[in-house]
């Protein structure tokens, strides 16, 4: 099991956080999921490949606002 945080960089308001996490915990692979808004911050737990998980999480991010960018760190 890996664990990361990514930066949500242009993310604005508190639904789209919700949103966000609420999407990424039924992708398969993720154990753990968590956005914080304060933060601006995703903490994931999951199997699998990271950079495949990135993408989908990317995708998953600007589904629900365009401007939003998925960073490392």
């Amino acid at each position: 099991m890996t664990r990361k945080t990514y930066r949500l960089d242009g993310l604005c308001c508190p639904n789209c956080a919700v949103q966000i996490d609420e999407k990424v915990k039924q992708v398969p692979g993720v154990r753990q999921a968590s956005v914080d808004f304060p933060s601006t911050r995703l903490t994931l737990e999951y199997e699998g490949d990271g950079n495949a998980l990135l993408e989908t999480i990317a995708g998953i991010a600007r589904s629900v606002d365009e401007d939003i960018t998925v960073k490392a760190g």
